[in-house]
């Protein structure tokens, strides 16, 4: 039998994962809380605004808001010009002599018992090794949030823990103004300027936009980690912010009886 390349072990246990996570996702109720059988990235990142408003989504649904159908159609705009591919194309690209960039990737692994997955909006990779997960927020603030940094964090772990090499790994936060969700050319100039920079950490700024440039920092990664899935597994209640700023525009502020006086809050 032929020894299977690199790129093919790494595909096969992949889709070994994927397979794995359908046939106990068909079996019915998860074991975690709200009967998960997956944690969101996004929802682990969201656990750091407010945890209570996790939990809110999670009860009651989600609320469109303008804020979030703005930020879809934003992201909608990074996708352009890019081509869907075949699974194993895209594993052969990624171990291949090119760089290559993967758009909302599917990351998907366990980590301590749960089933992570994330879709970052870019990750540059070269010969196998992940070098930069980007990811752009749009908003009028000038810079990132703990929220956004706990958020590529996970990416990283689930890189790792996919059997991908991180010691590389950098991360690009984006911050561009709400404008800039039309600005065809903004990751093409995004891009350019990390790469110029070179491996190292850097505040960066275009003209409607300010990167935060990083390295990935796998123990504080697994620290954020470890104390948001402590919530996933009912080992504590939600938390939720003590900013009666984030209150006030929250779109569940009328379902939720949180007080904001409560400890142990993470922000």
């Amino acid at each position: 039998m032929r020894k299977l390349a690199r790129w093919e072990r790494q595909l096969e246990n992949y889709t070994s994962s994927l397979k794995e996570f359908a046939q106990e996702a068909r079996k019915g109720e998860g074991e975690f809380r709200f009967n998960s059988h997956l944690i969101k990235a996004s929802d682990i990142a969201g656990q750091y605004f407010c945890e209570k408003k996790i939990e809110m989504k999670h009860l009651h649904g989600e609320i469109k808001t303008e804020r979030k159908t703005s930020g879809t159609k934003a992201h909608e705009m990074l996708l352009e010009g890019t081509v869907r591919i075949k699974r194993k194309d895209l594993w052969k690209k990624i171990h291949g002599e090119k760089t290559v960039f993967t758009p909302e990737m599917l990351l998907l692994a366990r980590y301590k018992g749960l089933v992570l997955a994330g879709r970052p909006d870019s990750i540059l990779f070269m010969r196998g090794f992940p070098l930069i997960v980007f990811e752009y927020k749009f908003s009028r603030s000038q810079r990132p949030f703990r929220n956004h940094h706990v958020q590529v964090g996970t990416y990283g772990i689930l890189l790792k823990n996919m059997g991908f090499d991180i010691n590389r790994l950098f991360y690009a936060i984006v911050i561009a103004d709400p404008q800039a969700k039309d600005d065809k050319k903004l990751k093409e100039r995004v891009v350019k300027m990390v790469i110029a920079n070179g491996p190292k950490e850097a505040v960066l700024t275009t003209e409607n936009a300010r990167i935060y440039y990083s390295k990935f920092n796998e123990k504080e990664a697994e620290h954020d980690l470890d104390w948001a899935i402590e919530f996933w597994k009912n080992n504590r209640e939600a938390i939720p912010t003590r900013n009666p700023n984030k209150c006030r525009s929250c779109e569940y502020g009328e379902k939720c009886d949180a007080s904001l006086n409560v400890e142990g809050q993470r922000n």
